[in-house]
């Protein structure tokens, strides 16, 4: 198996909610199986919590953000983290 990098640490991300700039707070954290997902949070307020999907697509696994404003955040994760 490949080496993760799921231990990096906590980095922020600018991205635009409603309608706006925001700086949001990004920890990668592992599921018990070894499956990465990330928490966002904004101004210390958990916002969502999102994973990429194997075809590259991104899903909130907790949280109320419609999938628009998901699709950004995680384009912004990888952004950094590539």
């Amino acid at each position: 198996m490949g080496q993760s990098e799921v231990h990096q640490e906590e980095f922020e991300i600018s991205v635009d909610l409603n309608g706006s700039k925001k700086t949001l707070k990004v920890k990668p954290e592992e599921t018990t199986d070894g499956a990465e997902y990330f928490k966002c949070s904004q101004s210390g307020k958990n916002i969502t919590q999102i994973r990429q999907e194997k075809d590259g697509s991104w899903e909130q696994i907790w949280g109320d953000l419609d999938d628009a404003m998901i699709q950004r955040i995680g384009k912004a994760i990888n952004a950094h983290t590539r």
